[in-house]
């Protein structure tokens, strides 16, 4: 997929409000659905207790929402903006990701589940992936007019 950038000559804009939106929607429902398999597997694999909190969807699917909507409007704002959009938005996703997995080792020191905190580590991986791919695919940056 060639990227359109400033850096080529070409200036782009913001992605299409319907390919974004669309893309945010498709990134929230896959993360969710693969991250109640995980909290799943967690559960019975691994036997992470039922009590633990990182596991209870309404937690990881509300945290799946602020993250992919954060996502988007980054997206959008570094699509409009940045020379290398897709290039810059992988960039952050790298350093925003771990930062993101400090609270789940936060659980540590309260005495959660080691186990269980890996598995919301790697929930944390998949919100990041489903929101770079769903956002990048769908939602490109535009050509400038």
């Amino acid at each position: 997929m060639t990227t359109l950038s400033a850096a080529d000559g070409v200036r782009t804009r913001s992605p299409h409000p319907g390919k974004l939106a669309g893309a945010a929607v498709l990134a929230i429902v896959a993360a969710s659905l693969i991250n109640t398999l995980l909290a799943l597997i967690g559960r019975s694999v691994f036997s992470v207790p039922d009590d633990f909190k990182g596991f209870q969807p309404g937690a990881y699917i509300f945290l799946t929402v602020i993250g992919i909507a954060g996502a988007t409007v980054a997206w959008s704002a570094i699509a409009a903006k940045a020379a290398k959009p897709v290039e810059l938005l992988r960039k952050l996703a790298v350093i925003i990701v771990p930062v993101s997995m400090l609270a789940d080792v936060a659980l540590l020191v309260t005495g959660q589940s080691p186990v269980g905190v890996v598995v919301l580590a790697v929930m944390h991986v998949v919100v990041g992936l489903a929101a770079y791919f769903a956002l990048t695919r769908i939602a490109p940056p535009r050509p400038a007019r």
